[in-house]
């Protein structure tokens, strides 16, 4: 989300929006991945739900991928 639009509720309807997509076509999971390091994002997905999964350098990123999980029930 850009900066100036932020904190206004747009995220989490566009994640309520995925999570109702993946539900109606018989999905149960869905699986992201952020920059590990930025752990305002991190915990903003953790309190929706997401569990983090682990992590992956990759030589070519100058930063950690972080691995997360939301298991729609």
């Amino acid at each position: 989300m850009l900066p100036e639009f932020r904190h206004r509720g747009y995220g989490r309807e566009l994640l309520d929006f995925c999570r109702n997509k993946v539900k109606e076509l018989g999905g149960s999971r869905i699986n992201i991945a952020i920059i590990e390091e930025n752990t305002k994002l991190k915990k903003w997905y953790a309190d929706y739900g997401f569990i983090h999964t682990g992590t992956k350098k990759f030589k070519h990123f100058p930063f950690t991928v972080g691995f997360m999980e939301l298991v729609l029930v």
